[in-house]
């Protein structure tokens, strides 16, 4: 006999899901530790391994020494300006100096003063000169920095055109590093994808079924998180055309087991009704019990008994068991043979005497018979 204990059957459900859980999320953190050492276990691809095979080492360098130029010919242009302010702080002194002397020479009317007046002018223009010829290197400098600022944007451009052949060397070596690790980790994640499907086909009334579904969800996981996501993308064609696929996949495996169920529950329905009352198990009849529904089809057996109420349009009914269904004739509901209760069919005992109120198979019988000869009292 099936012991039938709902909150026995929660509590076990339950405990089982817990397992299927627990096995599940240590198998998924192997298996991602699995994976990323599986990513980890070769160099990935850099920019530095393909420069070499381009002149941008050269052009970088031809670069940076006309930048050193540069910054030479800044030096020494920032000595020239410090120089040229010098120089124009002295003529600005000499000049001052002189317009003072001037006016000392014009109150004391002195008559040796012509030949300071050449002096001091002659002192003057040569530190005219000197300002001049600064001016003019400094303007030689200018140019200088401005012809080598061509000569670098020169070369720059040589490097970015260049860096962008190493850019594509460098993503077609990446795609290439992608698709290698995809495949190291699909040749690890596919054959467990492949017996997690198994498991949920083939072992969903095993006893251990709940360690087996821990293992189905492991595998669903290792697919759709662990895989997909570093399923190369190829500008996203790869990807919408793999999510094709596997909806075709799948859309014709669900049709396919939708038509077979429907054909079997066909084939089932041709069947007498007592070779389809022996098919129906105890936990089956139970739920269809509870939502007063046929075992066998699947339909509801109450019916509304219509009736007119007062002469009014408006009708009224009552629900109504039946004892056969109406769409499949399954006995659903028959007499105790001891009390005569009437009591669901497809459950063992009589909810009234707790007798049989199922049909008892030969063996049972023999059974009875040969226990009720060991207990009858001997002559």
């Amino acid at each position: 006999m099936e012991f039938n204990n709902k909150k026995l059957s929660r509590t076990t459900t339950v405990v089982h899901y817990v397992i299927s859980i627990l096995l599940a999320a240590f198998l998924i953190g192997l298996a991602n530790r699995i994976i990323w050492d599986i990513d980890e276990s070769d160099n990935r691809p850099t920019i530095e391994n393909f420069e070499s095979q381009t002149d941008v080492a050269t052009y970088r360098k031809l670069y940076s020494t006309v930048q050193d130029s540069i910054n030479e010919q800044y030096r020494s242009q920032e000595a020239l300006e410090i120089n040229l302010e010098l120089d124009k702080t002295t003529l600005s002194q000499e000049q001052r100096s002189f317009k003072s002397w001037i006016s000392t020479r014009t109150a004391t009317q002195s008559s040796t003063v012509d030949a300071e007046v050449r002096k001091r002018n002659l002192t003057m223009d040569s530190i005219q000169d000197v300002i001049q010829s600064y001016e003019k290197e400094k303007s030689a400098y200018a140019a200088a920095i401005l012809t080598l600022r061509n000569t670098q944007a020169v070369y720059s451009l040589q490097e970015q055109e260049a860096m962008e052949v190493v850019y594509n060397l460098h993503d077609d070596a990446v795609r290439s590093y992608e698709l290698s690790i995809f495949l190291k980790r699909l040749l690890f994640v596919l054959p467990i994808l492949l017996l997690g499907l198994w498991m949920l086909v083939k072992k969903r009334k095993h006893t251990y079924w709940p360690l087996y579904r821990g293992f189905v969800f492991f595998s669903f996981y290792g697919f759709f998180v662990g895989l997909v996501p570093y399923l190369p993308s190829y500008g996203g064609y790869v990807r919408y055309t793999i999510g094709i696929l596997l909806s075709l996949f799948l859309g014709v495996y669900a049709i396919r087991s939708l038509q077979s169920f429907i054909k079997r529950k066909k084939e089932d329905l041709q069947q007498s009704t007592q070779e389809r009352s022996k098919q129906i198990k105890e936990e089956v009849a139970e739920k269809a019990l509870e939502n007063h529904m046929c075992p066998s089809c699947g339909k509801d057996y109450l019916i509304n008994e219509f009736h007119q109420s007062g002469g009014k349009k408006g009708v009224a009914g009552s629900l109504k068991v039946t004892n056969y269904c109406r769409h499949c004739g399954l006995q659903l509901f028959k007499d105790c043979n001891s009390c005569e209760t009437t009591n669901y069919a497809h459950l063992p005992h009589c909810y009234s005497c707790g007798d049989h109120i199922m049909e008892i198979t030969t063996e049972e019988k023999i059974e009875g018979e040969i226990i009720k000869d060991d207990i009858s009292p001997q002559p």
